[in-house]
């Protein structure tokens, strides 16, 4: 979409909003404007901006704590959960590793958090479980103790919850599958609801973007990440395949985004590293 160049007669050709381009949002048949970055999380406006090496010579995939100050890596080389902490959030250059510890599958593959940090879970090849933690102070692995585990009975890969915690899409080739839950972000109340088919023939990865409109899937068959749109929030049976990119890795298996969608992040086995792009 082209920015407008006037409002009310008022030239407004080059005008930021706390440095951020003016752009034109519909909203209900209404021109308004907003600063919010055209094409955030549509991942064809991303360039490869630089990446870092891996602590697990295996890591599969990567989540981020609320706002961008950890990052963690999960990966079966060691069977471990890794925590880096950063100077400047989001920023993968800044990252120091800090600690692991042991996870309980004996090749985990996914990781994901709960909204508070409170709640640390872990998906497991091996066990075809996802497994959950408590913590006792946000996002600080140290303080994670393995609490229970559900048999998602699938194939089980990467994974990721929905906003409220009623929702959790796990990778299971050859498919995404739904499970919901009737208590939210605890595990052991999910039951699967219904799956699609992947467009990779060796999916690993997924990710939402904030509101559940678009999906991604990381394929290593094809070393691409594929966008689906969606017409209702984290309804799978609703998406439709959009486009795809070629990845920086030449087997990729998990990615992640920043909190606005002007960053994303890759981690792949081909090269043991983790790629950011930027907007």
């Amino acid at each position: 979409m082209i920015p407008p160049t006037s409002i009310d007669g008022t030239d407004i050709t080059g005008a930021t909003i706390d440095g951020t381009d003016v752009q034109e949002i519909t909203v209900d048949g209404d021109v308004v404007f907003s600063a919010s970055p055209a094409g955030s999380f549509d991942i064809t406006q991303f360039t490869f901006d630089t990446s870092i090496n891996t602590q697990d010579t295996l890591a599969l995939d990567i989540a981020w704590n609320d706002d961008g100050t950890k990052l963690y890596e999960v990966g079966p080389s060691d069977d471990e959960i890794y925590e880096y902490s950063l100077s400047t959030a989001f920023d993968i250059t800044t990252a120091t590793f800090q600690s692991s510890i042991i996870g309980q599958d004996n090749s985990p593959r996914g990781i994901a958090w709960n909204d508070d940090g409170l709640r640390l879970y872990e998906s497991g090849g091996i066990g075809k479980k996802i497994y959950q933690y408590t913590l006792t102070t946000a996002y600080d692995l140290n303080t994670a103790t393995f609490q229970n585990s559900f048999n998602t009975a699938v194939p089980t890969e990467s994974f990721a919850w929905n906003n409220d915690g009623t929702k959790f899409h796990l990778i299971s080739p050859p498919d995404i599958s739904e499970f919901t839950l009737t208590t939210a972000f605890d595990v052991t109340t999910a039951s699967f609801q219904n799956s699609i088919s992947t467009q990779d023939t060796i999916p690993f990865g997924i990710a939402w973007n904030n509101d559940g409109l678009r999906l991604y899937e990381v394929g290593r068959d094809a070393a691409k990440i594929y966008q689906y749109t969606l017409t209702t929030p984290f309804d799978i049976t609703t998406a439709t395949f959009d486009t795809s990119i070629n990845t920086q890795d030449s087997d990729p298996t998990g990615m992640d985004w920043n909190n606005d969608g002007t960053k994303f992040y890759e981690v792949g086995l081909g090269s043991d590293q983790i790629y950011e792009y930027t907007l």
